[in-house]
């Protein structure tokens, strides 16, 4: 990241790079949940995963006016145009996977009141932590500023 004259500017962007971080956390945790919910059947939790949705679109509108409003205000350029930009894009993926994490909690809700033998989804588990494993991947990646 560039070091800029103004202290406040690169905190503004710090700012932003850390509020990523932890919606990344936020989806990752929901994705885990979720799993977790529909493999062993736990219809509460699969609930708590689909009620909690909020906190990831939230995430995402608040990350994307402070884009706004650094792009509007700043006028950054070369890196840190790149890198808000990718936020922009990082963040609308994020909330998507964090829509995909609502829906299987709600689906493991749905399951849970099914009679099913004890292992039906335990094949979810394994693609579950592939696509888990594919999230951190992306945002250790971004906490590296690694494209």
């Amino acid at each position: 990241m560039n070091d800029h004259i103004s202290r406040r500017y690169n905190k503004d962007i710090e700012d932003l790079r850390n509020k990523v971080l932890a919606m990344g956390g936020l989806v990752e945790s929901q994705l885990s949940e979720a799993i977790v919910a529909i493999v062993s059947g736990d219809s509460e939790l699969g609930l708590q995963v689909a009620r909690d949705d909020y906190k990831v679109n939230n995430l995402e509108v608040n990350i994307d006016e402070e884009c706004g409003r650094i792009l509007a205000t700043r006028a950054p350029a070369a890196g840190d145009l790149r890198l808000i930009v990718a936020i922009i894009k990082t963040i609308t993926d994020l909330e998507r996977i964090g829509d995909e994490a609502e829906k299987i909690g709600f689906l493991a809700s749905k399951l849970a009141a099914m009679d099913r033998p004890p292992d039906s989804y335990r094949e979810l588990k394994t693609l579950g932590n592939h696509v888990l494993h594919m999230v951190r991947d992306a945002m250790n990646a971004f906490a590296r500023l690694d494209a």
